[in-house]
């Protein structure tokens, strides 16, 4: 049986952050969830924690579709 290679949290996040360039993306060590904040037009900072990239994904285009 062949196993997924693991990738390392740092790769994921420099993924995020050139998909998502109006959020600041880390990965937090003590959580294992992937973060992320933005900053919106009207000052408003939105956050987002996520248990995986792919729902870091989904949930930051949900807020960057509502919110401009």
């Amino acid at each position: 049986m062949t196993s997924e290679p693991q990738i390392s949290p740092a790769i994921v996040v420099r993924a995020l952050s050139a998909r998502f360039p109006r959020w600041t993306i880390w990965w937090g060590q003590a959580t294992a969830h992937y973060w992320g904040v933005s900053r919106r037009r009207n000052g408003l900072l939105l956050h987002v924690e996520a248990r995986s990239a792919q729902d870091f994904v989904q949930q930051a285009r949900e807020i960057d579709a509502q919110t401009p």
